[in-house]
């Protein structure tokens, strides 16, 4: 769902965070539909309720597949509406898409294993939570190495939509054996836990169980959010942190020797100063390692918050509301990540947040249990005292050394954070310029002899430069540009009176750095030609345009919306090059795509959509003053505009040393473009 609804909300890790968020207020509602029938009913009217509720999804899966025509992919997604901050949207698809059949999956593990344990007096059902959690890491790592790569989205909704039907007579099955069991108690084991003491099992503490629960989905969230948007924009990144957390449970479910408190304890206050020391030295090139520390960090942190849980779970006749106090925590960490910190913090502080609350709850579990090291071993308690003044010392030290690298007033001019990420507007030498993460957007230059010169990728010794610099203009024709992606408005300094340039930039923020009566860039403003700007994503844009009849005439359309190494697929498949020659003039016009990439591949994918098109292209690299490199892909109908000398001296043809499959809106894999898989 969440590879479903990424192009119709811009693409970004911001999507997949919403959609986790979505994901886990549906798993407390599972967890709270198992709590609430386990409490209210005898095992055989819980046999009878769910049954019920099982038929409902099955008959609703049918329902939507026949208005739909898909089982989970929804027809009205084309219509939405862009939004500086499409939270509510994504969550409003997601319910009326997979809400039920994902409650109903959600309510599985907690109620299953309480009927396990009134059917099976004696035996605990707790490791049956590792072995769910294993099942969610295998669906996790499967999709994007395996399913994704050789199946399209309505296959793999359709077969998505078969499994579900297995698992509903499964799970009948198992209600229906509920109908004719006789409900036996639970009994512990002779030998308890040595860590839970009689009195604290007397208190049920529901209030730590949901703490750290929802500090390590806060820890999951932010660190997804710094490591995919601040520090390396990798493809299939977001995978790696949520597999560590997935992991963490599995281990601390499966037996409590995994958990050892002597080993994860001080490693959480060791890694929690060095995850802090990385956050004030992550400009460097050693991005890598940065992100080995941060997950490492964050694996550390589960493990100390899904350890401690595991250590304070109740008896089997409480598991269902120790699972719903679980769900509840993850869902109030999603919610912090996901609509508080944007609002409270416009830098990603909500890893730092979370590191402390993480060092807060585990004092709390050493100071509530009597068994615990702190308590039994000489000085134990000046032992966590040291510790906690270091990691407080050396957290406000490295903290203040952010603050001296990108104060505002030395190098930082401007911050912004929103949905679509954190935007920050710096000075040097040169001038103002705008990144996000490691990602430059564009710069321009102070000295106002040369202020409106082209910089950066769009140099004008750069595919796109010479381009429209060279552009044939018949009759002294002026000339119609669209542009994907404003950036800082580079681009419109190629501007001549009577020319007309169109750009389609979806983050507003971005918009805002160059408009008004102090824009940070003035491009826009300086620019010959006359220039409008489009909020939204550009596809969604340009097809209600051309569904109004409203085709823009493009003699030149630049296609350069990818943050660093964040691909958005959706501006990249057959459909996408469709849509973007109905808005050409004509044969002579040209779709110029700014290629350059760390970490993926894109000249296979150009190729290929070159083929089904029959166009010819021309690939251009350079490397401006400042030594940034840049590749423009420039594909048109009419071979001849591509031989203009300047152009042609300086390109070559495009060739795909890998064929691939064709990108369709219904098909794509990142996976098959990686540098790193082909090194």
């Amino acid at each position: 769902m969440g590879k479903f609804i990424l192009p119709r909300f811009g693409g970004g890790p911001s999507v997949w965070s919403t959609s986790l968020l979505m994901f886990q207020l549906f798993l407390l509602a599972g967890y709270g539909y198992a709590a609430l029938i386990c409490a209210k009913f005898d095992s055989r009217k819980q046999g009878r309720v769910h049954l019920s509720l099982l038929v409902i999804s099955a008959l609703l899966i049918a329902f939507l597949a026949y208005v739909w025509r898909s089982p989970i992919f929804p027809a009205f997604s084309s219509g939405l509406r862009p939004s500086a901050n499409p939270v509510w949207q994504i969550l409003l698809l997601l319910i009326c898409a997979v809400g039920l059949p994902t409650i109903v999956l959600s309510a599985t593990s907690p109620l299953l294993q309480k009927w396990f344990s009134t059917g099976h007096g004696e035996a605990i059902p707790y490791r049956l939570y590792a072995l769910s959690n294993l099942g969610s890491m295998l669906g996790l790592l499967t999709y994007p190495f395996l399913i994704e790569r050789f199946l399209t989205l309505s296959t793999q909704a359709w077969l998505w939509a078969a499994g579900y039907v297995g698992f509903l007579v499964a799970a009948a099955g198992c209600a229906s054996l509920q109908l004719r069991r006789r409900e036996l108690q639970p009994v512990m084991p002779a030998a308890a836990p040595r860590s839970r003491p009689k009195k604290a099992e007397a208190a049920k503490p529901r209030f730590l169980w949901m703490s750290l629960a929802a500090c390590a989905s806060a820890m999951l969230l932010a660190t997804t959010n710094l490591i995919c948007q601040e520090i390396a924009i990798v493809p299939l990144l977001w995978v790696l942190p949520l597999t560590l957390y997935l992991l963490s449970f599995i281990i601390c479910f499966d037996h409590a020797r995994w958990y050892r408190r002597e080993i994860f304890h001080p490693l959480c206050a060791v890694l929690t100063v060095g995850a802090f020391a990385g956050l004030a030295n992550y400009g460097g090139p050693i991005v890598a390692r940065l992100v080995i520390l941060f997950c490492a960090t964050l694996f550390t942190v589960c493990m100390v918050c899904h350890g401690e849980l595991a250590r304070l779970k109740p008896e089997p006749q409480h598991l269902t509301s120790f699972y719903l106090m679980v769900s509840i925590g993850g869902a109030i960490g999603s919610i912090f990540v996901v609509f508080l910190a944007p609002v409270i913090f416009v830098r990603f502080w909500e890893f730092q947040f979370a590191l402390l609350a993480a060092g807060v709850l585990l004092f709390v579990t050493l100071l509530r249990d009597k068994d615990s090291w702190a308590h039994r071993i000489p000085g134990g308690w000046l032992i966590v005292a040291g510790a906690a003044l270091v990691v407080v010392i050396e957290s406000g030290v490295y903290t203040l050394e952010l603050f001296q690298k990108e104060g505002v007033g030395t190098l930082v001019n401007l911050r912004m954070r929103n949905f679509f990420g954190i935007k920050t507007v710096a000075h040097n030498d040169i001038g103002p310029y705008l990144v996000s993460g490691h990602t430059l957007h564009g710069l321009q230059n102070s000295n106002p002899a040369t202020r409106f010169e082209p910089t950066g990728y769009y140099f004008r010794q750069s595919g796109i430069g010479l381009l429209l610099d060279n552009f044939p203009r018949p009759d002294n024709r002026n000339l119609r540009v669209g542009v994907i992606g404003l950036g800082v408005g580079t681009l419109a300094a190629y501007g001549r009176p009577g020319d007309y340039y169109r750009f389609y930039e979806i983050d507003p923020d971005v918009i805002s750095l160059s408009q008004g009566d102090a824009p940070q860039f003035t491009f826009l403003r300086g620019s010959a030609a006359k220039t409008e700007i489009v909020l939204g994503d550009a596809r969604i844009m340009m097809q209600a345009e051309a569904g109004r009849g409203e085709l823009q005439k493009f003699d030149v359309l630049a296609v350069d919306a990818f943050n660093s190494d964040s691909i958005p697929v959706h501006l990249l498949t057959s459909e996408a090059m469709k849509l973007y020659l109905s808005e050409l003039r004509g044969p002579e016009s040209v779709i110029a795509f700014h290629v350059s990439s760390n970490s993926v591949d894109l000249q296979p994918l150009m190729a290929a959509l070159s083929d089904a098109y029959g166009l010819t292209t021309l690939e251009v690299e350079g490397r401006d003053p400042n030594n940034i490199e840049n590749t423009w892909v420039l594909l048109a109908r009419d071979p001849q505009v591509l031989q203009i000398p300047a152009l042609a001296n300086a390109g070559h043809p495009t060739g795909a040393t890998v064929p691939i499959r064709l990108w369709t809106d219904d098909y794509s894999n990142i996976y098959e473009l990686l540098v790193l898989r082909r090194k």
